[in-house]
């Protein structure tokens, strides 16, 4: 009987009783710290909502009237135009323009262009490279971390997905490589 009253006494022992007001404390601090889990979280969604690149920012397309655009619609006249976007590509303080266009006698099919800029109001058309159908989105950057500049096009043919990096080199649109873009052109 000394035994399991020995027993008892450990068991009675290792029995300890929280406070009362030490629970609540407890309890507060875990509806407050989920309270700021859920804003933080709400804040983290809204802002991908906010920006759905994931922090990618794309070219800006020119306006309709832009000097350089309007030099090509009088070089290549009776092009639809898509989009175009100024960058200086070569590196050399002056601004070129890629076009990207559609050309209806041609059906189902879109064209990019790089204008080169030569300083004097005229500009030299690199050779049409095809471009995506649908969804173009085109951001320059470096992909080297030297100038000049390449630019990154993607977009879609019927829900194929595609992308090529290009630069320009002596004068031409060179694609440096890519993925699919011969599904979405």
């Amino acid at each position: 009987m000394r035994v399991v009253l020995l027993n008892q006494k450990e068991h009675h022992a290792s029995e300890r009783h929280i406070p009362l007001w030490l629970k609540l404390i407890l309890v507060l601090a875990v509806v407050v710290g989920v309270f700021f889990l859920r804003q933080y979280v709400y804040a983290a969604e809204e802002a991908q909502r906010a920006n759905p690149n994931n922090g990618i920012v794309y070219a800006t397309p020119v306006a309709d009237d832009h000097p350089t655009l309007v030099y090509f619609n009088e070089q290549v006249p009776g092009r639809e135009i898509l989009f175009a976007f100024e960058e200086d590509l070569t590196d050399d303080g002056l601004n070129e323009l890629v076009v990207l266009y559609h050309n209806p006698e041609e059906g189902r099919k879109n064209w990019m262009v790089a204008l080169i800029n030569r300083g004097d109001g005229t500009y030299d058309i690199t050779s049409p490279t095809p471009a995506p159908i649908e969804n173009q989105l085109l951001r320059f950057f470096e992909m080297d971390k030297a100038p000049p500049l390449e630019f990154v096009l993607t977009g879609e043919k019927d829900g194929e997905v595609g992308y090529a990096i290009y630069r320009i080199i002596d004068g031409e649109l060179i694609n440096l490589f890519g993925e699919n873009m011969e599904d979405c052109c």
